[in-house]
């Protein structure tokens, strides 16, 4: 594969954990990588390089004040344009120039501090530079030969729309979105990497019955109608509802693991399908439950998913817990699909085989291969 490769990711925090597992893996395959994090998260993920840079939403009263000065409706409201692309109110636009103004000999200062320059593939994530309101200083190294790709989560390009002076320096972007392949016409598919084998997956199912939810913001997952009808269950057939909300990472893992059934999202306003929290949870030995439109499931082809619609989900549900047999194959298939699908080796493939298309190596590591 020539002489190893520097891969730099960047995102504002790390909020899902899936930094480091990128990182491991480069470095597995012989090449060098690290992330940079514009602040500390308060989830509790590893950290490479933080920059913890001044005024941003890293404290409770920060996070609070912004709610207060934002409009709300804002955060539900679609981007337009294709791709969507930023634009904000001049209030705001306002703030984050005077802020790109006091980064900037901060940044300088870490740039050259962690030789942060010095990188061959740049991984954008959520399409966000270090700067709000400008290119730099990725508009430099692409100058001088510098590749990157931009990986969009969701809801960064859904409502708040691409940074145009990014994406026209991107070279590819990527997402574990479907819905994204039809908001960028330069958009590849890629799963979430997951480390299967971190968690041993339990198939006795519980008695009674424990269904859970995880959910930091209602709205996007459709969870007051899961909670309605679970809460409904719990009356009529006896269950248990475990409402997992807020929690920091590690207790929601906990809390996922002792349940048998998982209800992701009814609302397909996030994304659709499904994301992180079902993967844990295939990887757990739970069923998962999600709305999955026709195109998710004709992209998916054959899969684990028990599809559920929010018009129905009390019904859906009983279906299911109905037929201890159907829960039990749903439990196994999924740990199946999710190592086959979702594994880091899996993963990995297809970002090397993106920088195999793109020019950027000449073939695949043999551990890929």
């Amino acid at each position: 594969m020539g002489r190893p490769l520097k891969i730099l990711y960047l995102r504002t925090e790390n909020t899902a954990g899936t930094l480091q597992l990128f990182v491991d893996a480069h470095r597995k395959l012989g090449n060098e990588a690290h992330f940079v994090t514009l602040f500390p998260t308060a989830e509790g993920f590893p950290e490479d390089i933080s920059l913890d840079l001044p005024l941003l939403p890293k404290s409770h009263g920060f996070k609070k004040a912004k709610d207060l000065v934002l409009n709300q409706n804002d955060l539900y409201k679609e981007a337009e344009g294709f791709p969507p692309q930023w634009k904000p109110p001049l209030g705001r636009r306002a703030f984050f120039k005077l802020r790109d103004q006091l980064w900037k000999p901060i940044l300088a200062r870490a740039l050259k501090k962690h030789d942060l320059m010095d990188f061959d593939i740049y991984h954008l994530e959520g399409g966000h530079g270090f700067l709000r309101t400008s290119a730099w200083p990725f508009d430099e190294l692409k100058q001088v030969g510098k590749h990157i790709i931009a990986n969009y989560h969701g809801v960064d390009m859904r409502t708040r729309g691409v940074f145009p002076w990014i994406d026209e320096l991107v070279d590819v972007n990527t997402s574990s979105e479907l819905d994204l392949l039809q908001k960028h016409p330069n958009m590849e598919y890629v799963f979430l990497p997951f480390e299967v084998n971190d968690f041993k997956p339990v198939y006795k199912l519980n008695d009674p019955i424990k269904i859970c939810h995880a959910t930091r913001d209602r709205y996007w997952k459709g969870s007051d109608v899961i909670i309605e009808a679970c809460r409904e269950l719990e009356k009529s057939h006896g269950v248990e509802f475990v409402l997992i909300e807020n929690e920091p990472h590690a207790v929601t893992l906990q809390k996922k693991s002792e349940c048998d059934i998982y209800i992701d999202q009814v609302a397909n306003l996030g994304g659709w399908g499904y994301g992180m929290n079902s993967v844990e949870a295939f990887s757990m030995g739970l069923a998962c439950c999600t709305n999955l439109l026709p195109e998710y499931e004709d992209f998916l082809g054959d899969h684990p998913f028990v599809n559920v619609h929010k018009d129905s989900l009390y019904d859906d549900l009983v279906k299911l817990i109905s037929d201890k047999t159907l829960i039990a194959e749903k439990k196994t298939a999924g740990r199946a699909w999710v190592e086959k699908t979702h594994s880091v080796e899996a993963v990995m493939r297809s970002i090397y085989t993106i920088y195999q298309k793109q020019g950027w190596i000449k073939e695949l590591p043999h551990e890929l291969a």
